[in-house]
Parts: structure tokens; C-alpha cells; sequence
């Protein structure tokens, strides 16, 4: 393996221009949101930074290492990844504009099959927003190790607990000061993204694709067990088509912005998986936690692994921020509408839901223990995949609820009826593809709302 050697001040001079790059960018994309904002409507570019940022997450940052596990074949369960979350970005996409909804797959199934099963369609989906958080908190731990050095595990969970802590307080403050922080975070999202390409490009070691024992595994099972752990980078494809009835012309912009937002996603990611894997061996990426900041420390040297160390570290922060954001502001509404219990809706002087945020950071900071203290190696990687068949869950859910419109409308397309026939094909595989034990979770969420049900059920009905 060889590097390129590169002078400080070429490092400058790159760093400028890509600061420069960003600052253009979010300079336009703030002007032309500012112009619709004046319409009281946002457009399509605003509607597709909506669709980038709700899946260019901290996921990217972990994903490297979790698909070295399975060597070269890693690569291929991405391309398989990407392209079922297209096809189910363009089911979401269809269902938001042919039903005149915006929303979830909580609000389709409500709308097709009724409160009780939206109901639980609805603690799925909100439970799955906040159930990921540890996953990105330990993330965000591993690059922050970058710089202070390897921590305890009792340190960890008191620093995990601190950042579970700061981040629900803060949109316990408002939704306001959630909003500010989340614009801080983007401005830096792109910068390790444009940087490990770009520096890597000249130095990627082609041998290292030749790399194909997963550990008795099949190619067929490698490639599906990493078509699961890929597509956890796209969780909240579907946040989106949720503003479709506050964007100009929603019929073109909203599928358009969709799947071209995911395929972005699924471009640039891919793009900087391969980068990754060409630099680093799989056999020893597949042990680090920060694969950027160890990509860019070895290219550069010095103290830029620690640079994008921070940086990444205040991206997994944001992207948390947006969860936790996100998690309430779904049972708040869930509760407005009827669909939660009263008491999830229960807010603040700011209109946060409190009650409702807080538990949610008690369940985050007890699977954190979970995962901190037990004894079992591969507990982070297994409850990446269980996070992932909520979703596949949660998906296919919307699309047999699509599936349904389209019966009950007589409103057949054939190009629509296939693309929801492969997207629910895709999402039928993941499940089949996945271990029985990663339904667990799925399982535990679906019992734990027995009794919020019962009660939700009893005094709906009193109301009534």
C-alpha cells in the first residue's frame, strides 16, 4: 500500500476550497428557502435538502466498518440496499400524493385499516424513532475516542447518559432551540464526506477487494445479511413525502425530490464505503469504530484523524438531536389526533411534548446499558439489525396500504402497481434474509404497548 504525500499547505488550500463549496451551497439553498418561505410553501430544492438530510445521518459514519464484516461482498449488499430504499422512497412518494397525506406509514395504515391498528403502527414508528438512538450515541462515542483517548465503560455510559441527557433538555426547551442546533449541525455534515474521496482517489489499494472469506458464511447470505445492515442508512427515507401538502406542485416535486435525494444518498455513501474499504483492509476495519477519522489520519497525518474526529462526533450529536426531535413531535401529534394516549401530548410553556421526550431518553439510557455492560460481543452489530426490521416492518405496512388504495380507488397504474410489487419484494427478502432473533425487537415493542393500549382503547371509548 502506498499514500500520497501531502503538503500542509496543499491540506489549506483544499480545506478553502472546500469550505468555500459549502458555504456557496448553503448559501443558496438558504436564499431559496427564505423566497418560499414568503409562499408560506417550500419547493423542490428545499424539499430535496429535506430528503438528503433526513437520511444522511450518522449511519454513514458506522456502516464501513459494520459491512467489512463481510468483506467484498459488503459493497454488493449496498448496491442491493440502495436500490430497495429507492423503491420504497417511490412508494412513499406515490401514497402522499394519490391519498392527499402527508405523513408516515402510521398515517396510511390508520387511513386504510383503522385507529386500532394505526395505533400500533403509530408506537412501532415511534418507538423505532427513538429505539436507533443508541446505536448513533455509540458512534458518536468511538470518533469522540479519537481524541481523548479509550475510555472505560463506566465512563462511556456516563458520558452516553450526559449526551441523552443535553439533547432532550434542549428540545424539552422548544422546538426553536432543537431547529438552531440541527442548522448548526448540517453547515459541517458534507465536509469528511467530500474529503476521504477526494484524498483517497490516488491512494486505494485494489487488493483489498479481493477479499472474500465472510466467516463460513455463503456469498448469497453475505450479501443479504449486508443488504440489511446497508439499508439502515436509509432510515427516514420516508420524512420527506411528511411535508407533501406544504410543497409547490407536490405531484412532480415530492417523487422527484424522493428518489433523487435517495439516490444521492446511496451515491455518496457507496462512494465513500469504497474509498474506505481500498485504504483500510477489511479484517482490520472492521475492528475500528471511526473508520473516517483513522481513513484521514493515515492520508494526512498529524492531527487530522482528531479534526474529523470532532467533526464527526458533532454530526452524530445533530443527528440524535433530529430523532429525539422527531420522536416528539410524532406522539405529540399521534396524541392530538387521538391515536396516543392524552398524555404523550402533554407539553411544556415551549409546546414540547415533555412527558413523552423524557420517556423516551429513560428507554434510549436503558438499552445503553444494555449494550454497554453485556458480556456479548456482537450486541451493537445485532441491534443494528433488529432497528432494521422495524422498519422493513414499518415499510412494508405503507405498502400494503398503497397496495389497498389502489383496490379500493380503481386507480391501477402499471408502472406504480410494479414498483410497489418490488419494494414490498425487496422488504419481504430483508425479513426472510434476517436471523429469527432479530424480530426481538419488534416483538418487545409490539408487548410493551399492550397496556398503553388497553388504557388508550378504554378511554377512547369513554369519550366516545
Amino acid at each position: 500500500m502506498y499514500f500520497l504525500v501531502v503538503s500542509n499547505s496543499d491540506v489549506i488550500h483544499l480545506l478553502k476550497i472546500l469550505s468555500y463549496s459549502i458555504i456557496i451551497l448553503t448559501g443558496f439553498i438558504f436564499s431559496v428557502t427564505v423566497m418560499e418561505k414568503t409562499n408560506s410553501q417550500i419547493g423542490f430544492w428545499t424539499l430535496l435538502a429535506i430528503v438528503i438530510n433526513a437520511q444522511l445521518g450518522a449511519s454513514i459514519f458506522l456502516l464501513p466498518s459494520k459491512l467489512a464484516a463481510f468483506k467484498t461482498y459488503g459493497l454488493i449488499g449496498w448496491i442491493i440496499g440502495g436500490i430497495g430504499a429507492i423503491l420504497v422512497a417511490m412508494v412513499f412518494a406515490f401514497l402522499c400524493i394519490e391519498t392527499s397525506k402527508a405523513g408516515g406509514p402510521h398515517i396510511y395504515a390508520r387511513m386504510m385499516f383503522g385507529d386500532k391498528v394505526g395505533f400500533f403502527v403509530t408506537w412501532l414508528y415511534w418507538c423505532g424513532a427513538w429505539v436507533c438512538n443508541p446505536i448513533l450515541i455509540s458512534t458518536s462515542i468511538d470518533y469522540l475516542e479519537q481524541i481523548i483517548g479509550t475510555i472505560s465503560s463506566i465512563e462511556r455510559f456516563i458520558l452516553e447518559i450526559s449526551i441523552v441527557t443535553s439533547l432532550t433538555l434542549i428540545n424539552i426547551k422548544g422546538i426553536k432551540w432543537a431547529g438552531y442546533l440541527e442548522n448548526i449541525m448540517v453547515m459541517i455534515k458534507l465536509l469528511p464526506l467530500l474529503l476521504v474521496p477526494i484524498l483517497a482517489f490516488k491512494n486505494i489499494n485494489t487488493e483489498h477487494f479481493n477479499s472474500v472469506t465472510t466467516n463460513n458464511m455463503s456469498a448469497l447470505d453475505a450479501i443479504c445479511k449486508a443488504s440489511i445492515v446497508a439499508f439502515w442508512g436509509f432510515v427516514g427515507l420516508e420524512e420527506g413525502g411528511s411535508t407533501a401538502d406544504s410543497v409547490k406542485n407536490s405531484k412532480k416535486a415530492v417523487p422527484l425530490a424522493i428518489v433523487l435525494g435517495t439516490s444521492f444518498v446511496a451515491l455518496i455513501s457507496l462512494i465513500n464505503t469504497v474509498s474506505i474499504f481500498g485504504i483500510i483492509p477489511c479484517n482490520e476495519l472492521e475492528q475500528i469504530g471511526a473508520p473516517f477519522a483513522v481513513v484521514l489520519g493515515k492520508l494526512l497525518g498529524g492531527n487530522y484523524d482528531k479534526i474529523i474526529g470532532i467533526l464527526t462526533f458533532i454530526m452524530c450529536y445533530g443527528s440524535l438531536n433530529a430523532w429525539i426531535l422527531f420522536s416528539g413531535k410524532l406522539s405529540q401529534t399521534a396524541a392530538n389526533e387521538k391515536m396516543f394516549p392524552a398524555i404523550f401530548g402533554t407539553s411544556n410553556k415551549s409546546g414540547s411534548p415533555y412527558v413523552s421526550l423524557w420517556i423516551a431518553a429513560f428507554g434510549t439510557i436503558c438499552i445503553l446499558a444494555i449494550l454497554e455492560f453485556t458480556s456479548y460481543k456482537d450486541a451493537l452489530s445485532n441491534f443494528l439489525d433488529m432497528s432494521v426490521i422495524m422498519y422493513v416492518v414499518l415499510y412494508i405496512i405503507a405498502i400494503i396500504s398503497y397496495l389497498v388504495w389502489i383496490y379500493k380507488s380503481k386507480k391501477y397504474s402499471l408502472i406504480r402497481v410494479i414498483v410497489a410489487i418490488l419494494a414490498f419484494t425487496f422488504c419481504f427478502l430483508m425479513l426472510k434474509w434476517s436471523n429469527f432473533s432479530d424480530f426481538t425487537a419488534v416483538g418487545l415493542v409490539l408487548l410493551a404497548s399492550l397496556p398503553v393500549f388497553i388504557y388508550w382503547n378504554r378511554r377512547r371509548n369513554i369519550v366516545r
